[in-house]
């Protein structure tokens, strides 16, 4: 059976730094791949929208982890936000920069290129990007349908 948390309040700056509220839970599916869902519900539309501002959506999201889901491999979690009535999944990025800065574990082979330059080819392995260890984006992301299993742990 899926888990959720009850709806939490939450402040946050918008784009131009007034302030705005939104409520949030984090739901658990009961599949075989347990995934952890963060749900943004948007309510006031005189408030920016993480629907419509990659911006406020990869603050909260950030917030939401580093305090919550602080630990969780970031693969195993997902982002839905509902506005006006509309529900939509949002992939998640990690900030690969930004990884690298902190220092968590990776594997750089240096490769030649033509006229005596050379690249850095980074690998990393996904269970090592960690929610509160690195900044998540959702930025370069288009909406999604919610798939089902995602949807049920939401009811």
């Amino acid at each position: 059976m899926p888990h959720q948390t009850p709806f939490m309040d939450m402040a946050y700056p918008d784009e131009a730094g007034r302030p705005c509220a939104l409520q949030f839970r984090i739901a658990l599916t009961a599949t075989a791949e347990r995934l952890a869902v963060v749900h943004l519900r948007h309510g006031n539309a005189e408030y920016q929208s993480p629907m419509e501002s990659s911006i406020v959506r990869d603050q909260l999201l950030n917030r939401i982890l580093d305090v919550h889901l602080r630990g969780v491999p970031v693969n195993a979690i997902r982002l839905v936000v509902e506005s006006g009535g509309k529900s939509s999944l949002f992939p998640i990025d990690f900030d690969v920069g930004d990884y690298i800065k902190r220092g968590d574990p990776y594997e750089a082979t240096h490769v030649t290129t033509g006229r005596g330059l050379f690249r850095e080819r980074v690998a990393i392995r996904s269970e090592s990007v960690v929610a509160g260890r690195t900044r998540v984006q959702t930025s370069h992301a288009e909406p999604l349908v919610v798939p089902k299993d995602i949807a049920g742990a939401l009811r």
